[in-house]
This record gives structure tokens, C-alpha cells and sequence, in this order.
């Protein structure tokens, strides 16, 4: 069980790390200029911000029992 924690964490801290790396957005709005801004939703974000937690629970939960 150990092993599947651990590489479900990496997995997690990858996807984590695209995200920021690649500035991935779901929505999109038009500037009126031509150009668009993109951003997140709040359900895309509150996703986000709920995997960063997990990660660093099970960060601790993973180091307490080495």
C-alpha cells in the first residue's frame, strides 16, 4: 500500500507542477481587443488548492511512518 501512496503522491506533485509550469486555465474570456484572458474557475482552482493539501498530508502521513 505504501508503494501505490507513494507513487500516487509523485503523480500528484507532477500534475501539481504542469499546472503551475504550463499556466493551465479552464476558462477564457474575450478582452475585447483581440486578445483573451484566460483564468481559473473557482472549481478548478478550489481542485488545485485541495491536491496541494493532499499532497502535504500525505507528505507527513508517508514521513512519520518511514
Amino acid at each position: 500500500m505504501k508503494e501505490q501512496a507513494l507513487v500516487l503522491l509523485k503523480s500528484t506533485q507532477a500534475l501539481l507542477a504542469y499546472i503551475d509550469d504550463n499556466h493551465v486555465y479552464d476558462k477564457m474570456s474575450d478582452a475585447g481587443c483581440g486578445l483573451y484572458d484566460t483564468y481559473r474557475s473557482d472549481p478548478f482552482d478550489e481542485a488545485i488548492n485541495n491536491a496541494r493539501a493532499a499532497v502535504k498530508e500525505m507528505e507527513k502521513v508517508l514521513a512519520e511512518a518511514a
